[in-house]
């Protein structure tokens, strides 16, 4: 069995490019470690709403701090800290991220999204 462990001070989030939003994150878990899954820590700050496209995977995420509004189809939920959200992959289904201060979230897709 092969075990890895990754210390709260080595979970770093970097800058993705997504636009003019402020979108930071760190896959933790990947390919790297033979996942079958990618797995990591997000964090989003008050900018321009971020857009993800679920069509080539699907994704878990676990609120930790902070609040997010996630909006798709006309639809909008706010995520707060101990909430999990699925999202199904879904040809053709796009949701915006986007949040009036701070918030960090940790994160599983299936398969890798990137």
């Amino acid at each position: 069995m092969l075990i890895y462990l990754t210390k709260a001070a080595e979970v770093v989030t970097e800058p993705l490019e997504v636009g003019e939003a402020r979108f930071n994150l760190v896959d933790v878990v990947s390919r790297a470690q033979h996942a079958p899954f990618t797995a990591g820590v997000a964090e989003i700050w008050k900018s321009a709403p971020v857009d993800f496209e679920y069509d080539d995977d699907g994704a878990v995420c676990y609120m930790l701090e902070g609040e997010i509004t996630l909006s798709s189809d006309g639809k909008t939920y706010s995520f707060l800290p101990g909430d999990i959200v699925y999202i199904a992959q879904t040809a053709g289904l796009v949701v915006l991220w986007s949040t009036e201060s701070y918030g960090k979230f940790f994160y599983v897709t299936y398969p890798h999204w990137r």
